[in-house]
């Protein structure tokens, strides 16, 4: 009997580790977690003209007084700073945005900072079924690199998807089923927006 609950208890630790792994990219990033919430690291080395890092505690600093501003318009504080630290040489920067909306609204806000050019942010996610206003006119490839018609990925509207417009990495809670030919595939649920000639939309299709 002990032998069992001593597996049985090993198995809930592993399940337990395994789902609080933590998001932790050393570069731009992107994820939306378990309960709809947009986590976006900004990861880069922060340099001043001279070639000096930036003083942590003034970057910090900074991004607590303009979240507190962007925040004041709705009462409610729907994006906040999670992480502010040097990490392997980079500083990083993470924000939590409640909602997509208010992740692309704070960009549009802070355009010059958070977006890589004069373009808009886009920023979507959910059903396939819920993305009706996108044009899935693009060329799409499957996990082995394999080219597919958008039909074929429409065909379970229950399947999500994150459509986005910056040359960025996503991390996706599931399983990653097919990209569009701009998004380079890193692994099940990891895939990098590569950088173009604009800001174009990439196409993220998981379960």
């Amino acid at each position: 009997m002990k032998r069992f609950l001593h597996i049985g208890m090993w198995i809930f630790l592993m399940v337990l580790l395994t789902g609080c792994s933590k998001f932790d990219p050393q570069e731009d990033a992107v994820t939306v977690d378990k309960d709809g919430k947009v986590i976006r690291v900004f990861a880069d080395e922060f340099l001043d003209e001279s070639g000096q890092a930036y003083d942590v505690e003034e970057i910090r600093a900074m991004m607590e007084q303009e979240l507190s501003v962007y925040n004041r318009k709705f009462g409610v504080d729907h994006v906040i700073l999670e992480e502010c630290q040097w990490e392997n040489g980079l500083l990083r920067i993470q924000i939590a945005c409640d909602e997509p909306k208010y992740y692309v609204d704070y960009c549009g806000y802070y355009n010059d900072d958070f977006s890589t050019e004069e373009t808009d942010v886009e920023f979507f996610v959910g059903t396939l079924g819920e993305a009706g206003e996108y044009d899935f006119g693009v060329s799409f490839v499957n996990t082995s690199g394999e080219a597919v018609e958008a039909s074929q990925v429409m065909e379970n509207a229950k399947n999500r998807v994150i459509i986005l417009n910056e040359p960025i990495l996503v991390e996706t809670q599931g399983n990653i089923l097919y990209v569009s030919s701009n998004v380079e595939l890193l692994g099940k649920k990891q895939a990098r927006v590569m950088a173009g000639d604009g800001l174009e939309r990439a196409y993220i299709v998981y379960k």
